[in-house]
């Protein structure tokens, strides 16, 4: 099925989306004193009305800074000052300047990490520093320490600059762009070049934020025009004692066919089941493999657990006004009742995370592989003005298993640990992030159970007695997975043992 560019936008790049679903709630009304800024004010009060006019203007930043300051998780710890600075460095950008607070350059201008060489402009301003750069691309910036980022963002925070500050220096940066040949060459249309500064402006407040708030401009989106579930979804059996039938999910996505993730799954799971009730054997246990799970999308999260959970909590969402407790889906049976094991990675965030986590609670589900990428946070996701192009989203709540942890910064631990040995050196991590949502608790007190030692023994048992897994490695090129089998066939069989 076809997709416009913008619903292609919504699925491909948010890690979910927020849709009315009529969930349990429990409420909890938190009346706060927000700082809303008048579009109207600010506009007739401008000394650059030209800001406030075209397709995308000072209108839509202000917008934007006002659904932050509304929707976002954590608005109250937000410094204005800090996102006006970010929003000024990224708009010098386009005329590749480097501007930094001056006492932020006199204390890193030794460090070329930091500061990268270039010419100082001459300004009386005892604030800021510029610094022009040649050949300038900001894809090669070296992406700096967390801790200097942060710093930066102290120092910008300390200087309390106000909305004002902002019209100022955009007003700077343009009348210097339409001096600049190199800058006039690609932005013949000055209407246009006006749209990319206050787009770069409206990047850099965002980015100031949190990783996942962000400004995105469709056109530099490259995704694919059409969508087949059967791309995201695979499956097979591993033969033995018991079989295992094998789920690989890429995303959790609902589209508009009625062929979704969940329905796929439910599929595969009755068709498997029935074929080998006809050759008088059965699926004695599931693998769900969610090591590139990134996407996601609240309903169809819902639909998924619900075909192997009936609970009263699959997991719950809050924000600073709210808590949402999220139940099973009623009418449709539960198609898998039996032992269920989840392989997770780094890669796997957001709804990977918590199908995993959920499944553990809800399920005794066990977990293998290498802990996750912590990311658990979702956001609300808005079109810039009307058929503009441009789109952003805030991080407006956080996702809770049921038991009332929370993953966002902690990721989920596997209770039995399988490292790749393929994996690349800077596994990539929630907190790899300067401005990363910081978890509510200290620690994630739920401890993976105490079992690998014990598989570890068994399997040392059966490989050198040429044991009941001997003969069963699949798939050579994906160790993991073949380590994660052997495993979970040993736990299996532990526990048929116990009962």
């Amino acid at each position: 099925m076809k997709f416009s560019i913008p619903s292609l936008f919504l699925f491909s790049i948010l890690s979910f989306q927020l849709i009315s679903c009529k969930p349990a709630q429990n409420k909890t009304s938190n009346k706060l004193n927000l700082k809303i800024d008048s579009i109207e004010t600010l506009k007739n009060e401008s000394k650059y009305p030209y800001l406030y006019v075209g397709k995308i203007n000072l209108e839509h930043f202000i917008k934007l800074k006002n659904d932050i300051t509304i929707l976002h998780l954590t608005s109250d710890k937000i410094s204005a000052s800090a996102s006006f600075g970010g929003a000024i460095k990224k708009a010098y950008e386009l005329l590749s300047i480097d501007f930094y607070p001056k006492r932020f350059y006199d204390l890193n201008k030794n460090n070329g990490k930091i500061i990268s060489h270039g010419v100082l402009i001459p300004s009386e301003d005892t604030v800021f520093v510029r610094l022009k750069q040649e050949n300038y691309d900001p894809k090669d910036i070296t992406e700096w320490e967390p801790k200097k980022r942060k710093e930066l963002s102290q120092h910008f925070a300390s200087l309390n600059l106000e909305y004002s500050d902002l019209e100022k220096h955009l007003d700077t940066v343009y009348n210097l762009a339409k001096n600049d040949t190199t800058i006039t060459k690609d932005f013949k249309d000055q209407n246009i070049l006006l749209e990319k500064i206050i787009f770069n402006a409206m990047l850099g407040y965002a980015e100031e934020i949190d990783p996942h708030t962000k400004v995105y401009d469709a056109k530099e989106i490259k995704t694919e025009t059409s969508f087949n579930v059967l791309n995201n979804i695979s499956h097979r059996v591993f033969p033995g004692y018991p079989d295992i039938l094998y789920l690989k999910i890429k995303n959790f996505l609902q589209f508009n066919d009625k062929f979704t993730i969940a329905s796929a799954a439910k599929k595969i799971i009755e068709h498997e089941l029935n074929e080998k009730k006809k050759n008088q054997n059965t699926v004695g246990a599931l693998l769900i493999d969610l090591r590139e799970s990134e996407q996601a999308n609240l309903i169809e999260l819902r639909k998924f657990l619900s075909l192997l959970i009936s609970s009263k909590n699959l997991f719950s969402i809050k924000n600073r006004y709210e808590e949402n407790i999220y139940p099973s889906f009623k009418g449709d049976a539960i198609v898998w009742d039996g032992p269920i094991g989840i392989l997770v990675g780094p890669k796997t965030t957001a709804g990977g995370e918590l199908v995993a986590g959920s499944l553990r609670e809800n399920k005794n589900a066990i977990i293998l592989g290498s802990r996750t990428f912590g990311q658990g946070t979702f956001q609300m996701f808005f079109e810039v003005g009307t058929k503009t192009g441009y789109f952003y989203a805030i991080t407006n709540s956080k996702m809770y298993l049921p038991s009332g942890e929370e993953i966002q910064g902690f990721g989920i631990i596997p209770d039995i640990n399988i490292d790749d040995p393929n994996k690349a050196s800077n596994i990539p991590h929630e907190t790899k992030f300067w401005n990363w949502i910081k978890p509510t608790k200290d620690k994630n007190p739920y401890i993976p159970k105490n079992i690998q030692s014990k598989l570890d023994e068994r399997l040392k048992q059966n490989s050198t007695s040429n044991g009941l897994f001997a003969e069963e490695n699949p798939l050579d090129l994906d160790p993991v997975l073949t380590e994660s089998v052997d495993y979970f066939k040993t736990y299996l069989s532990m526990m048929k043992e116990l009962k």
